[in-house]
């Protein structure tokens, strides 16, 4: 149940699923949390061998994670005010609002969005380091560690899917030029808030 909190209750990775799903669909929205795995993924398999401890033992390197980790999250909110504050092609030449625009067919950003996220975020090192080893009895072998590492994962995997599906059958909601740029405005802000949350931490 705490690994299912833990993975529902929104946050920085969270975000960045709901943007790319705004930005060009369910797709995009699942290969950043694709890229959010994998960067989980990663941090278990250090978790397991140590590695993940000796990190949470060293201040500095979990600063310099810290701040690395807000510094992304800050470009990737002023991204999104670019987009808010820019007019698009469409309101420039004076089209009439088309669907949801998808912003490439590359799926290279939001894997890569979602990746650096998780990767660069010193909670999920923390819940894997120092909380998630508390639920596995003194003794017992390095599988049962990782079977519920693998648990965390899944269960976040699935709540990173149902955010997606969800805000992709809202897309239509944000046809308009202006809309849009409400919407990245304020997604840009909520990313800003975060990063300045991580700083606030130091």
């Amino acid at each position: 149940s705490l690994a299912f909190v833990f993975a529902f209750t929104p946050g920085a990775t969270t975000a960045v699923v709901i943007r790319h799903t705004l930005d060009g669909g369910r797709r995009r929205g699942l290969t950043a949390s694709a890229g959010a795995m994998t960067a989980s993924g990663i941090q278990a398999v250090l978790s397991v061998v140590g590695v993940g401890a000796l990190l949470l033992q060293w201040p500095l390197g979990l600063r310099i994670l810290r701040v690395a980790g807000a510094l992304y999250l800050a470009f990737i909110g002023l991204r999104s005010l670019r987009n808010a504050i820019a007019p698009r092609a469409a309101a420039v030449t004076g089209a009439t609002a088309a669907p949801p625009p998808v912003a490439s067919t590359s799926l290279l950003q939001p894997y890569r969005d979602g990746f650096t996220i998780n990767i660069l975020n010193p909670s999920v090192t923390s819940f894997y380091v120092g909380v998630a080893p508390t639920f596995v009895p003194a003794g017992a072998p390095w599988t049962a560690l990782a079977f519920l590492y693998a648990a965390h994962i899944s269960i976040a995997f699935s709540c990173h899917v149902f955010w997606a599906s969800l805000f992709h059958r809202a897309r239509w909601l944000f046809t308009g030029e202006r809309p849009r740029r409400w919407l990245d405005g304020a997604i840009g802000l909520i990313l800003l808030w975060l990063a300045w949350r991580i700083v606030g931490r130091l």
